[in-house]
């Protein structure tokens, strides 16, 4: 069936190209370029993202789990992929075939992984998760015994050290205690890395910037750098904010179904949530908490109109929420709202949107539910439109 244009994504590959360029710009010739397109690319797609990237020069994408490494690889994209979270040891195998590289937080995992691979001719290559102070994966960097453990994990035969990595905890955040915090974990992880290089063992790829490291740290790129919602154009943090010229690629939009005149005294919506002080024009636009618009947005947001704010009013139900359109004479039914984008020479961010929740952009765009099509555009064009349901 047709694109049903009741809510959808507009995905910007122009800006996808344009985010890749400022940030391969920003760090070190020759510093590798890892895509994270883990939960759906953040919401915007795993599968056209990773095939724009494979095509833009990018030489690593990321995942979450093994599912989403199937997802792409049966998409036909090549590019090597790195598993940031655990998989269980059975998939060792797997993991091998399809040239997956998985991390590796302890020297009892690596056992694990080996033992799955003993009796093939298979090598997994691996990167080991170091642990400099975010307290989640990773082998301790400040433990004398991690040397022994890391070292032991080069000696298994079927597992191939390619990568040593770890993450920044507050990389996006420029208070100086901060600031000293991400610069400490920086110096453990090269610590450790020329523990290595001096006794001829240090990885091939060593990598510690997320987004935030990538535009506040560029010299501590190393070999390669995993920007990840700034690919998006979206910045981690608002103190980052403006540092490097990234731009959105995606805006959500939904359309109006119905417009009504309502008297004071009006109740609108489920539990009698808002009442109209004065006569007010309603309009019930086809995006609710199914779709991924929070119910707790319920009379703390604004969409886009003709380029003018309107409100939510009353509870955002399942399908459906109510926008006050009072101020909008030239609404009509079929027109277009933007919960976030561009609309005109106006727009709301998503940073702006999670502001309202005392949330963050990520959580936002990754909880866009999949029976929301995404439209991906090349220019004005509709290069190709993603639909999950049918």
């Amino acid at each position: 069936m047709e694109l049903l244009k009741r809510t959808w994504a507009d995905v910007s590959l122009d800006n996808l190209s344009h985010n890749y360029k400022v940030l391969r710009e920003n760090v070190p010739a020759g510093c590798r370029f890892l895509g994270v397109v883990k939960a759906d690319a953040y919401g915007h797609g795993a599968v056209p993202i990773s095939q724009h990237l494979e095509e833009l020069g990018a030489d690593f994408l990321a995942v979450s789990n093994l599912e989403e490494a199937v997802q792409l690889r049966r998409a036909a994209v090549k590019l090597p992929i790195l598993l940031l979270g655990y998989t269980p040891a059975v998939y060792a195998p797997d993991l091998a075939e399809m040239e997956i590289r998985q991390e590796v937080h302890s020297l009892s995992y690596a056992r694990q992984l080996e033992e799955r691979l003993q009796g093939t001719s298979a090598k997994l290559r691996v990167h080991l998760k170091l642990d400099t102070g975010m307290s989640r994966l990773g082998f301790f960097a400040d433990r004398p015994e991690t040397m022994e453990e890391i070292l032991a994990v080069f000696a298994m035969p079927h597992l191939a050290v390619e990568g040593l990595f770890t993450h920044f905890s507050v990389a996006d955040s420029l208070l100086p205690a901060d600031m000293a915090y991400t610069k400490a974990q920086y110096q453990s992880f090269v610590a450790v890395a020329d523990a290595l290089a001096a006794v001829n063992k240090r990885p091939e790829i060593c990598h510690c910037c997320n987004s935030g490291g990538t535009i506040a740290y560029p010299e501590f790129a190393m070999d390669m750098v995993r920007p990840g919602v700034a690919t998006y154009g979206v910045a981690p943090s608002a103190a980052l904010d403006g540092m490097l010229d990234l731009k959105p690629l995606m805006s959500l939009r939904t359309t109006i179904s119905q417009i009504r005149d309502f008297p004071a005294g009006t109740s609108v919506g489920y539990g009698r949530a808002y009442e109209t002080a004065a006569p007010r024009r309603l309009a019930v636009v086809g995006i609710g908490y199914a779709d991924g618009l929070s119910r707790l947005f319920s009379g703390r947001i604004q969409f886009l109109l003709h380029g003018k704010k309107v409100p939510v009013v009353g509870n955002i139900c399942m399908d459906m929420c109510m926008v006050d359109v009072s101020d909008v004479p030239e609404a009509k039914v079929g027109d277009v709202a933007t919960v976030f984008g561009g609309s005109g020479r106006a727009e709301i961010s998503v940073n702006d949107v999670a502001e309202q929740l005392g949330t963050i952009s990520y959580d936002i765009l990754c909880g866009i539910n999949k029976r929301i099509p995404r439209i991906y555009l090349d220019g004005k064009r509709q290069a190709e439109i993603l639909q999950y349901i049918v």
